[in-house]
């Protein structure tokens, strides 16, 4: 090769390295579509938009690692509002217009079920990342999946601590719903068993913000603690009025209002002490969770993006939803096709970051659900014996 050849080379090999290096996008061979619900406007719209934001930044960063097999993944998501019609309609539109393989949603356990006649009869996998009601996987439905946690196992996780904790004679505070009474009546299961009782349930609007006139009954009650079934921002105003009418009763959120940085900013640090809460992803402590590295990688994006911190906790629903989605796709060779990723899903054995994903007989997952105390201001994770 002549000395002009070899420049010639040279200068081609150079301009490759710099088009890799700075000019070159990635370039996938597909694109697979996935399909969310959730409430994006109404009640429960800032959880919604959590949600979405969590599994967006999942999208992004299976998509900058060169997706999966070589297809990229775009994610569609609908407003269902919370809402059993508008969640039907929004299913109905992702699986026939924009012919979704695969999808995620729909949050409030009602709006979930409305939208398993659209799944069954049109073949698609659905990932419930939210819903707590246990009829929604029992009996098994082949083509629904759920990575979030049962009303069932939460009330499980929690029973070795419920005595030990003090929490023997307990009123329920739950809203007046699918998921209010169907949390009172799985932990009223667990507090029987473990020689607990059931002083009383209280079911509410969940617009309810005065909790005064129930809170003044408890004054000379005989019951010792009281547990939330609602979200933060009437559980935090609940802390408060606790604190107000100086009662005693020690206090544990489930389920929606778990967060306790959320808690603690809203209720203040004075009406948040003492307080104990069921927690899927404690975001203050990567270590506590399943994968603790994926759990760092998570919260770096979220803070990365800019995104609240009241909504880290319930952002990570989104995440591990669309990283099962990914595996699930993996598993079936990166195909597209409905039937193929339902039998990938069925394969996947992963550590999330909410918990162990590795779909039993009903395709329920082994969540990761701690109990954390506010003690001194901070957060802790409470280990019961």
């Amino acid at each position: 090769m002549t000395r002009i050849q070899q420049k010639k080379a040279f200068k081609v090999v150079l301009i490759s390295v710099i088009l890799l290096a700075f000019g070159c996008s990635i370039s996938f061979a597909g694109t697979i579509k996935v399909g969310a619900v959730l409430p994006l406007t109404g009640w429960g719209a800032a959880e919604g938009t959590y949600v979405l934001n969590g599994a967006k930044l999942a999208v992004e960063k299976i998509n900058a690692a060169g997706g999966i097999k070589g297809n990229k993944l775009e994610l569609i998501a609908e407003d269902g509002k919370n809402d059993p019609t508008e969640s039907l309609n929004a299913a109905q539109k992702l699986v026939t217009r924009d012919k979704v393989s695969v999808m995620m949603g729909a949050w409030l356990s009602t709006a979930t079920l409305a939208m398993i006649p659209i799944i069954n009869r049109n073949q698609v996998p659905l990932v419930v990342e939210t819903s707590g009601y246990d009829g929604i996987t029992h009996p098994l439905n082949k083509w629904v999946f759920r990575t979030s946690i049962l009303f069932s196992q939460e009330a499980a996780s929690v029973a070795p601590c419920l005595s030990e904790l003090g929490f023997k004679n307990v009123v329920f505070m739950a809203q007046d719903n699918d998921w209010g009474r169907g949390t009172v009546a799985e932990f009223t299961k667990v507090i029987e068993a473990s020689g607990g009782r059931v002083v009383k349930a209280e079911f509410l609007d969940s617009s309810t913000m005065d909790f005064y006139p129930q809170l003044t009954k408890l004054r000379g009650s005989e019951a010792d603690s009281i547990i939330v079934v609602n979200s933060t921002g009437p559980a935090a105003k609940l802390l408060q009025q606790h604190k107000e009418l100086g009662l005693t009763q020690k206090i544990m959120t489930t389920g929606g209002s778990t967060w306790t940085y959320t808690i603690s900013r809203l209720a203040g640090a004075e009406a948040a002490e003492g307080s104990y809460h069921l927690s899927f992803f404690p975001a203050f402590a990567p270590e506590a969770t399943p994968n603790p590295d994926q759990a760092k990688a998570y919260t770096a994006a979220w803070k990365k993006a800019e995104f609240s911190w009241d909504g880290v906790q319930e952002g990570s629903r989104g995440w591990d939803a669309i990283f099962t989605i990914a595996e699930g796709i993996k598993m079936a060779n990166g195909s597209s096709k409905r039937k193929a990723i339902r039998e990938g899903l069925e394969k996947i054995d992963m550590k999330g970051i909410t918990g162990h994903i590795k779909f039993d007989e009903f395709h329920d997952q082994n969540p990761n659900i701690v109990v954390v105390k506010i003690e001194g201001g901070e957060s802790k994770v409470v280990e019961c014996k």
